[in-house]
């Protein structure tokens, strides 16, 4: 199949994804992502015995089977768009690695000086624009919108596909700020490419790296309307909070308890912070100096 966004790792379960013809898949509805005003992503998740099925309004429907593992998607005369191959590590990947024991939450992900750093919150808190403003500073993005965390063998993050998408008057802002044209094509974007009113600027050289699980130095969340940058340590119980709610899991308690489970073994072993900001394009490099300077300082714990 003619992915564009992966990257090459040894060892690990291999993934098999195919592509086949069919009826809609059929089973329980269990959950469902309606539209929201400015994102009209409509998703539904289906469960029969231990098989999944989720359809994507922009994407088509994907076969999971968490046991095998194996992603079947639905062929549709587009053949695999950039945005079907980008849905796949959303809820089907979340399924599996579900499976697997670790954690999947909505964040994105960018490595600074070999260790990962969490970028989490909410749509609409700048995750992805402040990732592209740390792949144009030279650092690799590992992921924008669905971050794989496990604790096997220490805390780490796995590396996503290597792509960012944008809304247009985001890209425009960033090329207005000489962010995109003088920093991610230098550092080896390889193509920029626009589909389904998004801007997908696809990493290459040495933005893409590999797959390999990366060390995670730190948690932060984006919060809105310093006055001025800082950064806090988030007590325990919050971060616990706040986490739990930007997590995957399936609509069962058996589900709810194992990532609760998970999400506060990540937590004791993994600093937490709040990235209070003022969110503008114009204050984002002084925002990437400051993550900068905490993951490189002799203070931080992981730094050592």
């Amino acid at each position: 199949m003619p992915f564009q966004t992966l990257r090459e790792a040894d060892g690990g379960l291999p993934l098999e994804v195919r592509q086949a013809e069919g009826r809609a898949p059929v089973g329980e509805l269990i959950a469902e992502w309606e539209p929201r005003p400015g994102n009209p992503f409509h998703g539904r998740l289906l469960r029969t015995g231990r098989t999944f099925a989720f359809w994507a309004s922009d994407a088509g429907w994907y076969v999971v089977d968490p046991d095998e593992p194996s992603v079947t998607l639905t062929a549709s005369g587009e053949g695999l768009t950039l945005t079907g191959e980008v849905r796949m590590f959303g809820v089907p990947s979340s399924l599996i690695a579900l499976e697997r024991g670790d954690v999947s939450m909505h964040a994105a992900a960018v490595e600074i000086a070999g260790k990962a750093v969490v970028l989490a919150g909410p749509s609409r808190y700048g995750k992805t624009t402040l990732a592209a403003a740390f792949a144009a500073a030279g650092h690799r993005l590992l992921t924008e919108d669905m971050t794989r965390c496990t604790l096997r063998g220490g805390a780490s993050v796995f590396p996503g596909p290597a792509v960012i998408r944008l809304r247009p008057d985001v890209a425009e802002g960033l090329r207005t700020q000489g962010l995109q044209t003088q920093g991610l094509e230098r550092q080896g974007a390889s193509r920029i490419v626009t589909e389904r009113e998004r801007v997908f600027v696809i990493l290459g050289g040495s933005l893409r790296g590999s797959g390999e699980p990366v060390p995670l130095a730190a948690i932060l969340f984006l919060r809105q309307g310093a006055d001025q940058l800082d950064l806090q340590t988030v007590p325990t119980i919050d971060a616990i909070r706040d986490l739990w709610t930007l997590t995957f899991s399936l609509p069962d308690d058996a589900s709810r308890g194992a990532v609760f489970e998970r999400v506060t073994d990540l937590v004791a072993n993994v600093p937490v912070l709040n990235l209070r900001r003022e969110v503008s394009l114009e204050t984002l490099p002084q925002v990437v100096t400051r993550v900068e300077d905490f993951v490189t300082s002799g203070s931080h714990p992981l730094s050592r």
